[in-house]
């Protein structure tokens, strides 16, 4: 499918990686930061996201949107339901060393989905999407983690 070394990208997420390994439609790859994924071959190409075509002028970026408590629905506890245990513990840890950040079970819905988007650097229009699947939002929340653990 794809040869042993080649780099490929994730076509939803654009993460990247080197092939280690193909066996049958499993592409298995090692991520710069040293993470290794299995991913099926059809969602991966060779393609740079950045390279599909010309891009049109990039607007100014709004800072994300803060949710409150008054924009909690049950769409939002199923966002947070489907966020991977391990993604939940890192990002609690992470948010427990901040100063007068408080314990991360005692934060709300609103601003455990604030916290989870501001350490992980997905927006919550991004979780959204890919809920109900925990290993693409694992996928996609594991490159901000892992530059925010490094960051401390």
């Amino acid at each position: 499918m794809f040869p042993k070394g080649t780099t490929v990208y994730h076509r939803a997420s654009g993460r990247s990686g080197r092939v280690v390994e193909c066996d049958g439609d499993t592409v298995y790859i090692v991520q710069d930061n040293g993470a290794e994924l299995d991913l099926p071959g059809q969602d991966l190409t060779t393609r740079r996201p950045d390279q599909a075509g010309p891009a049109a002028p990039a607007a100014p970026l709004a800072p994300p949107r803060r949710l409150t408590a008054r924009d909690m629905t049950p769409e939002h506890a199923a966002v947070l339901a489907s966020i991977p245990p391990r993604t939940l513990q890192a990002v609690a840890a992470l948010h427990e060393r901040q100063p007068g950040a408080g314990k991360f079970s005692g934060l709300d819905l609103a601003a455990k989905l604030n916290a989870i988007a501001e350490i992980t650097a997905v927006p919550y229009p991004t979780m959204r999407q890919h809920r109900g699947n925990p290993g693409e939002l694992g996928l996609v929340m594991g490159k901000g983690l892992a530059d925010r653990q490094r960051r401390g």
